[in-house]
């Protein structure tokens, strides 16, 4: 599958901008969580603390449209947002700082607010560290551990500090990573770029990239051409790299602005196709394909597929031809994971994965009657220019106040236009996001739930239960007889949060018992449900929804990103409502009804 462009802005976000780069939601709430760590770290009044940081929490549990809520003078709509912090927000916003962060910067490092991401480093012990030892490092107290200065200090004991150390081993571990979307928008010029030089034959992004994996640290993108120094010349001369890592014959490596490394390999092209494979595969998908050459009397390797009894190369044109001569199924990029793909694809069973031109609609759309930024005729039109026979229109439910949840009477209004505007061309479906109530609760009387075409059900706040009060909570939402589909299953945000602890694969069987859908988020910073977790459904006979969960036109385009998740789970057409007939989607809505 090509991948799709998906503009992002880069995970790492800044904290301090421009009047003219209005921050977003995601950096508001981190410069809020980073003014209330400053805050405590200068011992400051214990309440404007938690003031601040419930805000922060509450904001990022909500994922509202913060620069819009601050637009119009609504945030202290939100329980747990004050005027105060109402007000150093629409500062941050005007300015792209706020004064009194700035204040507490000239006494307090703000070096030390990387120490407060180590896991179990809470401020009390990074403020001990700091005035006891003037340590505002990850370095200085990485070397500290080490060297036994952390000794002295109580409460830091040989546990403590191999916790630390832990910590500080994870962090590493995550450093460098970028979401997908992030990466295809870096990438794809280049390769784009890369195309038209003269001397390219044929070029592919691989790598984990190319398989769709939702993280990734860095891009392959393999080339063969008639002129690899010329080739090279020109890619360390694009306008994006701000770092020439290394450049040789066969390979050149830079670094991007957003600290994307890309690696470009330069091949001739007998060579390309068998190299592509070995670049796109994951470790164990190219162990199993060596030990399958070997079972046949081949050798294989990037370089190519040998007999063992002779050091001339089968030349394999394209990576269909390789498989084929190793008697096997053509298996897709997204596929190679060394999860059962090999046997699949010997035993010619392989499914046939969904693609983009499979969709025929969309659901979970939001519009202006809560937090879209489009109103429902905007919606309607971009739906009719991308061809969809079918858009699901679900605002937010009554409970949602901080995201102007919908009453009674708005969702009449909105039932009364979406009628005006539904034809046989672009069938509009009506629904609801309704919030998941902590006692699994839909937010709704059944009489008003039952005038939806469909429900879906979702858990935004509290998010801090354990894994079975929050898996019982979600399962009895399901068990409504009106939940049609159950939304971002696990509420992770990618490279942000964790999801919340939940038996995932109990609530999937109890899906498979309820008929009822699970959704596949296709906003790119969640991607949930986990592709993982996603094929089990697909083997339980689970029905998946690719959500747009678009609170604008431009979300919209998010569903090849999601598409590509899909096809890592194996999903295929008939498993995704997306793609079916509108009857059928209607067919299935009804039978999930009061």
């Amino acid at each position: 599958m090509t991948p799709c462009v998906a503009l992002a802005d880069p995970i790492r976000v800044a904290f301090v901008t421009t009047p003219n780069d209005t921050p977003t939601s995601a950096q508001i709430v981190k410069y809020l969580q980073r003014h209330a760590s400053l805050m405590e770290l200068s011992g400051a009044n214990a309440f404007r603390v938690r003031a601040f940081a419930n805000a922060a929490r509450m904001l990022e549990e909500l994922e509202v449209d913060i620069p819009q809520m601050a637009a119009a003078e609504s945030l202290t709509e939100i329980d747990g947002v004050g005027k105060g912090v109402a007000e150093f927000i629409a500062e941050y916003l005007e300015h792209g700082s706020a004064q009194a962060y700035l204040a507490l910067t000239e006494t307090i490092p703000e070096q030390l607010l990387d120490l407060l991401r180590i896991p179990g480093l809470g401020t009390k012990k990074v403020k001990v560290i700091y005035d006891k030892l003037r340590i505002a490092s990850i370095e200085d107290l990485t070397a500290a551990c080490q060297d036994g200065r952390l000794d002295e200090l109580a409460g830091f004991g040989t546990k403590t500090q191999q916790n630390i150390l832990k910590g500080i081993e994870r962090l590493d571990r995550f450093a460098g990573q970028f979401r997908y979307d992030v990466a295809v928008a870096a990438a794809t010029p280049l390769v784009e770029a890369l195309r038209q030089h003269p001397a390219t034959l044929r070029v592919s992004i691989a790598g984990s990239l190319r398989r769709s994996k939702e993280i990734v640290k860095d891009v392959d993108i393999v080339l063969s051409c008639t002129d690899p120094a010329a080739v090279s010349a020109a890619f360390i001369e694009f306008d994006d790299v701000v770092d020439v890592i290394g450049q040789g014959d066969r390979k050149t490596a830079v670094r991007l602005a957003s600290g994307l490394q890309v690696d470009l390999r330069l091949v001739d092209d007998d060579h390309f196709a068998t190299i592509l494979h070995h670049f796109t595969g994951s470790k164990d998908h190219n162990v199993q394909m060596r030990s399958r050459a070997l079972t046949r009397g081949f050798s294989l390797s990037e370089y190519g597929l040998f007999p063992t009894d002779s050091e001339q190369a089968i030349v394999c044109a394209t990576e269909e031809g390789l498989f084929e001569a190793l008697d096997l199924a053509y298996v897709d990029p997204e596929m190679r994971e060394g999860l059962g793909e090999i046997e699949g694809a010997e035993n010619r069973r392989l499914p046939k994965l969904l693609r983009t031109q499979d969709v025929r609609g969309v659901l979970h759309v939001h519009t202006t009657d809560s937090d879209g930024t489009n109103s429902l005729a905007e919606m309607v039109e971009a739906a009719r220019e991308r061809g969809y026979c079918f858009l699901g229109v679900s605002d937010h439910s009554q409970s949602a106040g901080y995201v102007y949840g919908m009453k009674e009477a708005d969702i009449q209004r909105q039932h009364a236009e979406i009628d005006a505007l539904s034809d046989d061309a672009l069938h509009l479906f009506k629904g609801i996001e309704s919030d998941i109530l902590e006692d699994g609760q839909l937010d709704y009387e059944d009489e008003i739930l039952a005038t939806f075409d469909f429900v879906i059900a979702a858990i935004h706040a509290p998010m801090n239960m354990d894994e079975a009060t929050m898996t019982k909570r979600i399962i009895t939402a399901m068990e409504h007889p009106a939940t049609t589909i159950l939304a971002h299953p696990t509420g992770r945000r990618l490279l942000e949060r964790s999801g919340y602890p939940v038996d995932v694969d109990a609530v999937l069987e109890a899906a498979a018992q309820l008929g009822v859908v699970i959704e596949l988020n296709a906003q790119p910073q969640r991607l949930d449900l986990d592709w993982r977790s996603l094929r089990k459904a697909g083997e339980l006979g689970v029905h998946v929804a690719i959500g747009s969960n678009a609170h604008k036109i431009a979300d919209l385009d998010h569903l090849p990103t999601a598409i590509g998740i899909a096809r890592k789970a194996w999903l295929e057409a008939s498993q995704v409502v997306n793609t079916w007939e509108t009857d059928a989607v209607q067919q299935l809505f009804s039978q999930r009804s009061l």
